[in-house]
Formats: C-alpha cells, structure tokens, sequence
C-alpha cells in the first residue's frame, strides 16, 4: 500500500537508498521482533538532496529516524501571494456582531441545490464586508487582544528590564519580576 500511494504521488522510500547494516534500519523493537516501520518519502526531484537517512539507537521501543540533506542546494520557499486574513476578532464587539448575525439571517437561501456551498459562500461574503479582510502578516494592532494597555505594560516591562541589566540592583530586579507576571 505504501509503494502503490508513492508511485501515485512519485514519491520515493528515501530508506531504501542508503545501505545500512540491518541493525541500522530497525526504527521499532519489542518483545525481541525489530522492524522498519518509519519511512522518510521524498520527491523524485527532491531526493538528490538528501546525503543521509540515519535511526539513532536507543533504549527505547521506538527510535528516531533523522534526514541529513544539502541545504546549500535546497531552495527556501517563498510565498509569492499575501496571506488574506478575515478579521474575525472583530466579532467580539457588540455592534460588529450583531450586524454580522442580523445580515446573515436574511442571506440564506433554502431553495438552493448546494445549500452548505451557499450557506458558506454567503456567510463569508458577510465577514468580509462586516469585519473586513487584511493581507500580509498580521502587525501589531490588527488583533482583538492588542490595545493600548497591552503597549504600555510591554513598554514598562522593557523599561524595567534595562534598568536591572544596568544597574543590577535588588530593587531593579523586583520590580522586573513582578512586571513579568
């Protein structure tokens, strides 16, 4: 089953390309069976990568099976396509979340054929008119628990944090533990 699922995905074992004394590829002991029962599946493109699939040994029923690979070859990947984020933390405001269940309400229609796809269809339409949507990486202030609050008590645990590393005294240090709690 596992090679069917590897052809199909063109796949392959990365185990099966390292030659390893038999007592090397054992990733499961008990009872005195030892067997290969971890895997590492790997690209076809992928596997001129890789320098080494080693099982470290233990005295543990399960061993750790680790993948030595070129990174110097292995490209990071890089999302080209901002990440689109609904603004749902925007819900725990009253006004915001009843607007969002009344317009829900009157969204639906029951004599759809796909009624769950227009179910979702329109209750994200919704979202993203009521709360709105944000791309890119999410900055400080676009969360529902970041406010002015918060700011200012990382502000005064950063104060005090350089007033310990500089002076070092045993009020400094007080006064910074229990800003940090």
């Amino acid at each position: 089953m596992l090679l069917e699922f590897c052809d199909e995905m063109e796949l392959c074992v990365a185990n099966t390309w390292f030659k390893k004394e038999d007592k090397r590829k054992v990733t499961f002991s008990s009872g005195g069976n030892e067997t290969e029962i971890d895997f590492v599946l790997v690209d076809k493109e992928k596997r001129k990568f890789l320098k080494d699939i080693k099982v470290f040994p233990g005295e543990l029923q399960h061993r750790l099976v680790a993948v030595d690979a070129d990174k110097r070859k292995v490209k990071k990947i890089v999302r080209k396509v901002a990440l689109v984020r609904r603004n749902v933390w925007k819900l725990k405001e009253e006004d915001t979340r009843k607007n969002f269940e009344a317009r829900v309400g009157e969204l639906v229609e029951t004599d759809a054929s796909d009624l769950w796809g227009c179910f979702k269809e329109r209750v994200l339409q919704t979202c993203d008119e009521v709360c709105g949507k944000k791309k890119g990486r999410r900055g400080r202030g676009d969360t529902g628990w970041w406010n002015e609050e918060v700011k200012e008590a990382i502000a005064r645990k950063k104060d005090a944090y350089k007033k310990m590393r500089k002076s070092g005294t045993e009020e400094n240090k007080v006064r910074y533990k229990r800003l940090t709690r």
